[in-house]
């Protein structure tokens, strides 16, 4: 009888045995990664000097025995200062389709690895400055029509970021950006910037 009970412990305590899943998380772009899993927001740096990578644990729920896979559908948000996930087709073909969010299938004792390869070019404003920026815009050689980078102040010592579409040697854009302070003055220097390449990012810093 005693042999029986230890037997049906250790079967209870088998069946309610917890499991774990792995996202590993590897940034191949220059610049940095932000992303969102399971409520939790995770910066990514840079792959320009380093080879930056994080892994984080997914309970994947309980299994019975030796019987069960174990996984879980888990919620991701990500983007990058020069990236974006990209839908492919079924030959791995990129589809020129961009998203942030997407759910992911984590399954027990497996690491699930994504790689984030550049896909944008960028530019990076540093307000180095005294005074607030009220306004970023961009316009190109081939549109004149103002575009807004942000709809928020970027205050002293803060920054601000924007993905941007890279030239091509089919398809060459030029940007010229514009800066508007809580002043009223408006800086319009940085003009005709050309030939941003794929995870190039064009930095502006205040002074």
């Amino acid at each position: 009888m005693k042999n029986l009970i230890i037997f049906l412990l250790t079967i209870s305590v088998i069946a309610g045995c917890s499991t774990e899943g792995d996202i590993k998380i590897i940034n191949r772009t220059n610049h940095y990664l932000y992303f969102t899993i399971e409520g939790s927001d995770y910066i990514l740096e840079g792959s320009e000097n380093t080879n930056p990578n994080i892994t984080i644990d997914v309970d994947t729920g309980k299994r019975f025995l030796f019987f069960g896979e174990g996984e879980t559908q888990v919620d991701m948000f990500m983007e990058g200062e020069t990236f974006m996930m990209q839908e492919a087709d079924s030959y791995g073909n990129p589809t020129g389709y961009y998203y942030t969010e997407t759910t992911l299938t984590v399954k027990s004792n497996e690491t699930l690895k994504i790689y984030c390869d550049p896909t944008h070019a960028g530019v990076k404003l540093i307000n180095n400055s005294l005074v607030d920026v009220v306004e970023f815009c961009y316009y190109t050689d081939d549109n004149d029509s103002l575009v807004l980078i942000i709809d928020y102040l970027v205050v002293p010592g803060d920054s601000a970021w924007s993905r941007l579409k890279a030239s091509t040697a089919l398809d060459s854009i030029i940007y010229s950006f514009i800066i508007e302070y809580e002043t009223g003055d408006i800086d319009s220097s940085y003009v005709d910037i050309d030939n941003l390449v794929v995870d190039e990012q064009f930095p502006i810093e205040l002074p």
